[in-house]
């Protein structure tokens, strides 16, 4: 492979875009973009039915401690070992997940591989709903998580193929916010439903998902790849309008992925000194995205709050965090095309610093004040709104933009293998952080377990700034 042919984070801006943008009626323009953001909207239920995955945990937690009876008729009582495994096993599924869906979306292609990952899905919360005792509950849990990191790969990396170059940053913030909406309905019906029925409830996502798959087109840049080149320039007129030069378009694909026709050569290109480092700065991006606190916010909210001493009903407060994490990812939606993937990626990790040691003092004095003040008692909002800033700001950067860059920085040849790498590290370093949370707690206290999440964003600011390259605008192949 080429290197300076597979470097998209350095290469000008796309000319095909740009006279298109000259050319097109406007009202043709936002016509053919609706009609995309409506094939990409259905491609983002595969991110629907894993964000409705990984919160339910905070919810069913919460249910069991009132009812532990399974709909077999037994009872499930977990550690505290244990519910931190509900949580870090859908990780660790996600960890081998995401590498078996690098093979899989590379031979089967990325809309085959969306049909594919739902059955995964349907079995594990109809074990998830029937389990009689903890291992089948947990394994369910993996099981899930096997689903949760193939779609990682197949979902983001068809959403970001189909994308104008000009509304790919807008475009590959739906899978964020398909997490977020699906987190939302699961914490949602947790309030009508029992743990039990929740699962079953949570099937209903990827169900949905095995539907909507029939009504997609397979992606051109696949096609491409595998020498299908006039179902790709069919594809691509659809997609592009009449005003674009789908010819050259197709031209540029076949010259980025020159050195692989069939997909064999991906694995092989990944050992290469650019591909290498590119990989290593996702990594790292990946690692401070997950110990910042980020999935243990989102994933153990109740938790979290509760030991905060957060004013409002844990389960009640959640809801209104997964609300929150919902206006941060429409505010990315419309900020990472005109600021840039790198400025919302820095000031997200720079304000959630800031928050987190808030966070931090406030539990540090409240644990630490006499029996008789009741200073806290009447601050007893801080933690609330600590952690609503938190949730809010890491969906604006820290959450969606490692997955963007994780498909925007390498060609289609190579994408679905190095983005399994460095989607599947996020997902190990995910489960460690869940996995983590409660002894790193006993050791670090829960003040300084906030102010460990606090140092890692700020480092996360540095290595930003110095290593991450801005993609925004600019073609990837």
């Amino acid at each position: 492979m080429d290197l300076q042919e597979a470097k998209p984070m350095n290469s000008a801006p796309d000319e095909c875009e740009a006279i298109r943008q000259k050319e097109e009626p406007k009202a043709e323009r936002r016509r053919r973009l609706l009609r995309q953001f409506g094939l990409v909207c259905l491609a983002t239920s595969g991110h629907f039915a894993l964000g409705a995955t990984l919160p339910w945990p905070s919810p069913a937690l919460s249910s069991m401690a009132e009812n532990n009876a399974t709909l077999v008729g037994t009872e499930i009582v977990l550690t505290s070992a244990e519910m931190d495994m509900t949580g870090s096993l859908v990780s660790l599924g996600s960890l081998v997940g995401a590498w078996v869906a690098g093979w899989m979306v590379s031979v089967l292609g990325r809309r085959r591989s969306l049909q594919v990952i739902s059955v995964p899905y349907l079995l594990g919360w109809l074990c998830n709903a029937l389990s009689p005792n903890a291992p089948v509950l947990l394994t369910a849990r993996f099981v899930l998580g096997l689903a949760c990191g193939a779609t990682t790969v197949a979902a983001s990396s068809y959403i970001m193929e189909l994308a104008d170059v000009s509304v790919r940053g807008m475009m590959s913030t739906m899978p964020t916010l398909g997490i977020v909406v699906g987190s939302l309905y699961t914490v949602w019906m947790g309030y009508v439903f029992p743990w039990h029925y929740l699962a079953l409830v949570c099937a209903v996502p990827p169900a949905l998902l095995l539907v909507v798959t029939f009504f997609l087109p397979h992606s051109p840049s696949f096609l491409v790849v595998r020498g299908r080149r006039q179902t790709a320039i069919a594809i691509l007129k659809r997609l592009r309008g009449d005003y674009a030069d789908v010819e050259a378009e197709v031209l540029e694909l076949e010259r980025r992925n020159a050195s692989s026709s069939k997909g064999s050569a991906g694995w092989k290109s990944l050992l290469e000194a650019d591909v290498l480092k590119r990989i290593g700065v996702m990594v790292m991006l990946f690692l401070f995205q997950q110990m910042c606190g980020n999935y243990v916010f989102m994933i153990q909210t109740a938790r979290v709050l509760a030991a905060a001493g957060a004013p409002w009903d844990p389960d009640a407060a959640t809801v209104v965090v997964a609300g929150v994490r919902v206006a941060g990812t429409v505010v990315a939606f419309f900020l990472l095309d005109r600021v840039g993937r790198r400025h919302c990626l820095a000031a997200s990790h720079a304000i959630n610093a800031s928050a987190l040691v808030v966070l931090g003092v406030y539990v540090h004095l409240r644990e630490n004040a006499a029996l008789d003040d009741d200073t806290y008692i009447r601050l007893n909002w801080v933690p609330l709104l600590c952690v609503v800033v938190i949730m809010f700001i890491l969906n604006v950067g820290a959450h969606p933009v490692p997955f963007i860059l994780a498909t925007e920085y390498f060609p289609t040849n190579i994408r679905a293998q190095a983005s399994s790498i460095c989607f599947s590290s996020g997902t190990a370093f995910a489960f460690l952080a869940l996995q983590l949370y409660t002894p790193m707690q006993a050791t670090l206290t829960q003040a300084g377990l906030y102010w460990f999440y606090a140092a890692v964003s700020a480092l996360g600011v540095v290595v930003t700034f110095a290593f991450v390259r801005e993609t925004k605008g600019r073609a990837v192949g």
